[in-house]
């Protein structure tokens, strides 16, 4: 089974449709798999084939959605690249794939000249749309240009490699998540399924393709359903406010940052969002602060789920199944098992947190070449997720933090997701980071990182006060900074390692 399926099958249902709007450009489905064929008859002929390593260097524009399935047609590997990250670590990531070939276009011209010096002596090959000024390329025009726009697919067994995807490991992404055509292709239609996409939706493709909520949500599962995508290249809060009114969108999946900036929109109010029938959240934590504003003040449930890139990406959402439950992740997908363990692997009790594992046919291969790390997460099918959190009386699933976060603070376990929580309920402050700093005598001490609204001034003094009356005195902050931006990774995580203070 090869998921380039999904695109196949969804043509020859209906191939007039609009499968991508960007700009003022609309594909259609019968147009883009002919799109596809031609790149995947040039890729061929070129000697590119099955295991092929091919990565993709792009935004959120049609090219991507082509090349992605064009190189799964020949049997290849898709490798994305983080268009956000420096040259060094796109670098990093070619250099441990293997990459011979990347697609990219005109608005990586400095990163294409940098790799074309680079150490990685396998990359030989570039091919890059609207770039006359590159030399030792190949031109994408020209390649598929004369193409032909029928292709045999390639076949490949469920558990072939399909994307090498490359997960946030802090400062560096070097550690490639090896994800089979059966992981992307499960997830992706338990998604639709479990969302209903229809023909009859509009969804909104903002978040990154090159990650995996952004594949499997929004381009994957819709492109499953036979629905339409609105691509954006980036996420500009005005432009896609916009963009939800007169495109009549009807599915948004974006990350929390999203939904903050979107909230703080002087315009918001001035757009009818009445045509999404579902809005969801994933890749970081969210905030109860935002869900009870969101669905206040714009009268439109938000929806929260949970997933890594190692399960393709998705594990629980609140649609599942079950009420819908404030500050939850709501309920395994169907197919996926969840269970809570403590150190010893043991099931805890209901109520209890512990560290969540998962198992299901959206569970990575591996990692790639990482065989000890791999040893570390996958036991008996199992993934240690090195998430922490509990299950409630009907089975819905909560989350504290990260493992690795964990502050112990006097023999006290405090997870800095709590103390975030409260920090934000503040109305001056829009986001914060709370760490654990080293102290002699208790081990550890708890500092808070605030970010606050523009032009709003506060004292250190009041905002340990708020906490003092929302906390326990172990869990108040003992150290508040403030910082001008928290530096994030492509899922919207803040990177707590790279703070900068004001």
């Amino acid at each position: 089974m090869n998921l380039a399926h999904i695109l196949q099958e969804s043509a020859d249902k209906h191939p007039d449709a609009p499968a991508l709007v960007f700009g003022h450009e609309t594909i259609t489905y019968g147009e883009l798999l002919k799109r596809v064929n031609r790149l995947a008859n040039a890729l061929t002929g070129l000697g590119i084939g099955k295991d092929s390593k091919v990565a993709l260097l792009l935004r959120n524009v049609p090219e991507f959605v082509i090349s992605y399935y064009a190189i799964l047609s020949i049997g290849g590997v898709v490798v994305p690249l983080c268009y956000m990250c420096m040259a060094e670590e796109v670098e990093s990531v070619v250099c441990d794939a293997g990459v011979d070939t990347l697609i990219t276009n005109f608005e990586f011209d400095e990163m294409v000249k940098k790799l074309q010096h680079s150490m990685c002596a396998q990359l030989s090959r570039f091919i890059v749309s609207e770039s006359p000024e590159l030399a030792d390329i190949q031109p994408y025009e020209n390649l598929v240009s004369g193409a032909s726009d029928a292709f045999e697919m390639v076949e490949r067994d469920d558990d072939d490699l399909a994307v090498l995807l490359y997960a946030p490991t802090g400062a560096r992404m070097v550690r490639g998540c090896m994800l089979s055509h059966n992981n992307l292709f499960s997830n992706a239609d338990i998604i639709a399924r479990g969302a209903n996409y229809g023909p009859q939706d509009v969804s909104m493709g903002v978040l990154p393709f090159f990650a995996a909520y952004g594949q499997t949500a929004a381009m994957n599962a819709t492109l499953r359903g036979g629905g339409k995508i609105i691509l954006h290249g980036s996420f500009i809060p005005g432009e896609v406010l916009k963009s939800l009114q007169h495109d009549g969108v009807t599915v948004f999946c974006g990350v929390p940052s999203m939904y903050v900036y979107m909230l703080n929109h002087p315009l918001i109010y001035q757009y009818d969002l009445s045509s999404v029938r579902l809005w969801v959240s994933g890749g970081a934590p969210l905030s109860k602060e935002i869900v009870e504003r969101w669905n206040n003040e714009l009268g439109a449930r938000l929806y929260n789920g949970y997933g890594l890139t190692e399960t393709s990406p998705v594990v629980a959402i609140q649609l599942a199944r079950g009420p819908y439950k404030m500050g939850s992740i709501g309920f395994p997908v169907p197919g996926v098992h969840v269970k809570i363990v403590d150190e010893k692997m043991e099931e805890v009790p209901v109520g209890e947190v512990g560290e969540l594992m998962v198992q299901g046919p959206n569970v990575m291969l591996g990692y790639f070449k990482r065989p000890e790390e791999q040893e570390q997460v996958l036991e008996g099918g199992w993934l240690r997720t090195g998430d922490m959190g509990y299950k409630d009386e009907d089975g819905a699933l909560f989350l504290v933090g990260r493992r690795k976060d964990l502050i112990i603070r006097g023999g006290f376990n405090i997870y800095p997701r709590e103390i975030e929580e409260v920090l934000i309920t503040h109305p001056l402050i829009t986001e914060a980071a709370v760490i654990g700093v080293p102290n002699k005598y208790l081990g550890e001490e708890v500092q808070a990182y605030i970010k606050l609204k523009p032009g709003a001034t506060i004292t250190e003094e009041q905002i340990l006060e708020y906490c003092e009356d929302k906390l326990p005195y172990y869990k108040t902050p003992k150290f508040i900074k403030f910082v001008r931006s928290f530096k994030r990774d492509p899922s919207g995580q803040i990177l707590k390692h790279l703070i900068e203070e004001t």
